[in-house]
């Protein structure tokens, strides 16, 4: 009998438990989104953690719940991460936009409906304290962009589920402790006065890394590693082989030496290859990977531009600021299809002939006085020699398989007469001194898409005659 009433008192206490649970999930569903997001908002930890601690002057701060008042930006694409257009999903909320873009003094904070920190967006001129740091430990993803931050040391240790992180332009900090747990994937450090980096050997899933920080080797321990495809370096100070990383895709390198890119032969998944600033005759001995797709040469000085050769796979190059002739260290790239050259010195292009397999040349600023060469390139679609010193393009009429030219701002004094057969769609011969053209001359454009801005042939024309032209 005793133990009939217990159990049904049990019974009726569960009942009255569960009828109240039921009478608040009722009361909660009828909530709009925006009094659910300040319900959980208000009960969160670590909105109470960070409010306590938070100043006005520090920078307008939000708080977002994912799913009723704010959500995640798209995940930044391959190309933008790499391009530094984007490295973290923006937190977008309340009609705004939160990615670090804007010159605003703002703070935002993305919570889960469990009131976890999920996403945190630092923008400009805004102060950080250490409790900040503290209460956001569970996001995956985290920039912090021109913070002043309250504190010499950025102390990420226990930032277990952090993906993605962007550091540029932290006030104060010299010192930045990365994740105990490694599951950082994606890096990006543009801090010019730090002093060391804690935890990096951890990082075992990190497949891109990006910094800028000049004279620092705080990176060289990555040497070896097997995760990382895509590296974006400042080499100055470091001691970093960049062939040790056998499973780079790839990489922009600035100001490397012989002994940071004396063993880059050896990456066979190594496609794009960009490198800024040479200045060291032993690094023209430096032999490049055989799967090469793509180049990039800037500011590299006399006698330090390595033969680009022997490279199958190799489609375009791009050559700017370099002191040696570029045309004399190319040869036997079999698929090359563009050329870029500016603000080198290459009063010819003779040597070009030697990429019979070009489509594109685009040689423009360099003081070319001749282009005769390029006559022996069967392939090439577009010649683009722009800003120059041209006074004769008469080569032109010799390629009737031209598609596109452009020879602004030369010296042409006329242009010659196409002849027939040719396929040229357009032609820009803007800003030349031309005074006129010959009524012959100009019926062999007649089917060609011309601009003649900045002639004194255009600027002699009639409203109707240039309407017509």
């Amino acid at each position: 009998m005793g133990k009939e009433v217990i159990k049904q008192k049990h019974v009726g206490s569960l009942t009255a438990i569960l009828g109240l649970w039921l009478l608040v999930v009722g009361q909660v569903l009828a909530l709009s989104p925006e009094e659910k997001a300040a319900a959980i908002i208000q009960a969160s930890p670590v909105a109470q953690n960070i409010q306590r601690s938070f100043k006005s002057e520090y920078g307008a701060l939000y708080f977002f719940v994912e799913g009723l008042t704010g959500e995640f930006g798209p995940l930044p694409s391959e190309q933008h991460e790499r391009h530094n257009d984007a490295f973290t999903p923006a937190i977008i909320g309340s009609n705004e936009f939160f990615g670090g873009t804007g010159s605003l003094s703002r703070i935002a904070v993305l919570l889960d409906q469990q009131g976890k920190a999920i996403n945190v967006v630092v923008e400009s001129n805004t102060k950080l304290p250490i409790e900040f740091i503290k209460a956001v430990a569970n996001t995956r993803y985290m920039l912090l962009w021109g913070v002043q931050f309250l504190d010499g040391t950025l102390d990420l240790s226990q930032f277990g589920n952090l993906e993605r992180l962007a550091i540029l332009g932290v006030g104060t900090t010299k010192h930045i402790v990365l994740p105990e747990a490694g599951n950082l994937a994606k890096l990006r450090i543009e801090q010019a006065n730090l002093e060391s980096i804690l935890n990096v050997e951890k990082q075992t899933h990190l497949n891109v890394l990006i910094s800028s920080v000049v004279n620092f080797n705080g990176f060289d321990i990555v040497d070896g590693s097997q995760s990382l495809k895509y590296l974006s370096i400042d080499l100055s100070g470091s001691d970093l082989d960049i062939g040790s990383l056998m499973n780079l895709e790839r990489a922009v390198l600035t100001m490397p030496e012989y002994k940071n890119i004396s063993t880059i032969n050896k990456l066979e998944h190594l496609r794009e290859l960009s490198i800024h600033g040479m200045d060291s005759p032993k690094v023209k001995d430096v032999i490049f990977p055989k799967n090469l797709e793509k180049i990039w040469m800037f500011n590299i000085k006399k006698g330090s531009l390595p033969k680009i050769s022997n490279l199958p796979k190799l489609k375009r190059i791009a050559f700017r600021s370099v002191e040696d002739n570029v045309l004399e260290n190319v040869t036997d790239l079999p698929n090359l299809k563009e050329i870029f050259g500016a603000a080198i010195n290459l009063p010819t292009l003779d040597g070009v002939d030697k990429l019979p397999s070009l489509v594109k040349v685009d040689f423009r600023n360099n003081g070319t006085v001749d282009i005769s060469s390029v006559a022996s390139l069967p392939n090439l679609e577009g010649l683009f020699v722009r800003e120059n010193d041209l006074d004769d393009i008469s080569v032109i009429t010799e390629m009737p398989w031209l598609k596109s030219v452009d020879v602004s701002f030369n010296r042409l004094m006329t242009l010659p007469k196409l002849k027939p057969g040719n396929n040229l769609r357009r032609i820009d011969f803007s800003d030349n001194p031309i005074e006129a053209i010959s009524p012959e001359v100009l019926a062999s454009y007649s089917s060609v898409r011309k601009s003649a801005y900045n002639t004194p042939f255009y600027q002699s024309l009639t409203h109707e005659q240039r309407r017509a032209f």
